[in-house]
């Protein structure tokens, strides 16, 4: 196997295999952990380049680093060295082009947050276009242009964004795109593209360029064309990897039970003085927040036998080694809260009851975007902070109660007001 050198470490050359939307935290100690241990397995061999889709300053960096997964009494570490190369869409857009017309190219496995995945109409002629669907829509053409339709080109897609039948969202807003391109390419897209829903699962607060931690926890399940299992066999090597005909009830139950609590407790907590989701779990008051809001608002929304999982998660919000910062969990807020919290309070309106302590939540996340909360953690778009200034943000009922529970706590301050929405 050839070698090269990154950053003073030798990197093992594999092929490019893999395009990687995203170089956060999670991508490299969930997809780029497993995809390493695939290819240790012998069952992959699997090179990764990230492509890099917004225009901040801080990028990834491509080369070697280290896993530390925390489990039940023992530490794993893991050398991950399955990155091969970091393309930048705002700084080299043709490198990025260069990447879609590779030969060895498979798939896609995208983390862009809950709010990547839109379908709206931009500028295609774009160096690059605005969002995630329009940037893969105009790499597919140049894939597609490249090999000439060739069938066998197209490429299975595994978007990890939390947000409901992630890949046929993902799939409608590629094709919506590509039929402005060329109609003979959306047919490409259509027949010779497979969209994965998945779900993924597993905590990871918090890393540099050099080290990833998480939980040892994982689990990444993928539905949708049976064939995916013969191009990415994760399974065979062992992993905590499902093929499964319907995601759908699983995913149900782990974005409302661990991500929408995860949400709601970091738009509350700070507010109590906590800055870490285990102190949060012992807190008093934020701990009695977090289990109310499972037993009673989120628990009857879903089957009788999930129960088990809301232990489960709590017992993994207690890990002190994760050191899991509740302002790390504040990014998009809003878009996390619509996306998870959201249906259970309209579930709970639906049959009669309510749904204080997710409005609550809100409440809290309102009145953060405004600057009425001092220092607390607000990590969103200009668009949406604008958006929530103007009061346009919520609606209707929502927006009634809301206002009811800001009320409060301007006048008594967040934590009389936490004690009378537990009342």
């Amino acid at each position: 196997m050839v070698a090269s050198i990154v950053r003073g470490v030798s990197v093992r050359q594999r092929p490019v295999r893999v395009l990687q939307i995203g170089g956060g935290n999670f991508l490299r100690g969930f997809a780029d952990w497993m995809i390493q241990k695939g290819n240790d397995a012998g069952v992959l061999d699997h090179g990764v380049v990230v492509l890099k889709v917004t225009a901040s300053a801080s990028a990834p960096v491509a080369g070697p680093f280290r896993v530390v997964l925390d489990g039940a009494g023992f530490t794993e570490v893991t050398d991950v060295d399955v990155i091969q190369e970091v393309a930048g869409a705002y700084t080299d857009w043709d490198r990025c082009l260069a990447v879609a017309r590779g030969a060895d190219l498979r798939l896609v496995v995208s983390n862009t947050t809950d709010a990547g995945i839109v379908s709206v109409d931009e500028d295609l002629g774009a160096r690059p276009p605005a969002t995630f669907p329009g940037k893969m829509a105009v790499l597919l053409h140049e894939r597609w242009r490249h090999f000439g339709g060739d069938p066998d080109r197209g490429l299975s897609f595994l978007p990890c964004e939390l947000i409901e039948e992630n890949g046929q969202a993902l799939r409608a807003a590629v094709l919506r795109h590509a039929a402005v391109l060329d109609p003979g390419f959306a047919g490409w897209v259509g027949a010779h593209c497979r969209f994965h829903d998945t779900i993924v699962d597993r905590i990871v607060p918090s890393g540099d360029a050099g080290e990833v931690r998480g939980e040892f926890y994982a689990r990444w399940a993928i539905a949708g064309d049976p064939r995916i299992r013969d191009e990415f066999p994760l399974d065979r090597a062992g992993l905590p990897v499902e093929f499964l005909a319907d995601i759908r009830p699983f995913r149900e139950k782990k974005v409302r039970i661990l991500n929408g609590s995860h949400t709601a407790l970091a738009a509350v907590a700070p507010l109590l003085g906590c800055v870490t989701v285990d102190a949060a779990v012992e807190h008093p008051l934020a701990g009695e927040f977090l289990r109310r809001l499972l037993r009673d608002e989120v628990l009857p929304t879903l089957p009788a036998d999930a129960g088990a999982f809301v232990e489960a998660t709590l017992e993994r919000f207690r890990n002190p080694a994760l050191e899991h910062r509740l302002s790390d969990i504040a990014l998009n807020a809003l878009s996390k809260w619509d996306a998870r919290n959201r249906p259970v309070v309209t579930d709970r309106w639906a049959v009669g009851e309510q749904a204080p302590l997710s409005v609550f939540a809100l409440a809290c996340l309102l009145l953060g975007y405004a600057g009425e909360l001092g220092d607390y953690p607000v990590r969103d778009s200009a668009e949406v902070i604008t958006q929530v200034r103007a009061g346009s943000w919520v609606r209707g009922r929502l927006a009634e109660e809301t206002a009811e529970h800001m009320r409060v706590i301007r006048e008594a301050g967040p934590a009389a007001a936490l004690e009378k929405a537990l009342r």
